[in-house]
């Protein structure tokens, strides 16, 4: 009887392990095409901060992260 049970535990360990790696193989898949596209970084010529191309500030003498910044680094250029 103990035989048994031993057997069904170890079964029921094994279909549980199996059933979570598919589960997790899944999920990362489908996790990996809803992915964005990349976007090119830059960093800001004042403070160094790193900022999304589309949303940097472009001026005379770089690219900014705000337009702060660029004041300050172009009126004391």
């Amino acid at each position: 009887m103990m035989k048994y049970l031993l057997v069904w535990t170890v079964l029921l360990i094994a279909i549980s392990i199996f059933w979570r790696n598919n589960r997790h193989q899944k999920n990362s898949s489908a996790h990996n095409t809803h992915r964005g596209a990349t976007v090119d970084m830059l960093p800001c010529r004042w403070c160094g901060v790193h900022i999304p191309q589309t949303e940097a500030v472009r001026g005379r003498l770089g690219n900014y992260c705000s337009v702060a910044h660029q004041h300050k680094a172009e009126d004391s250029a």
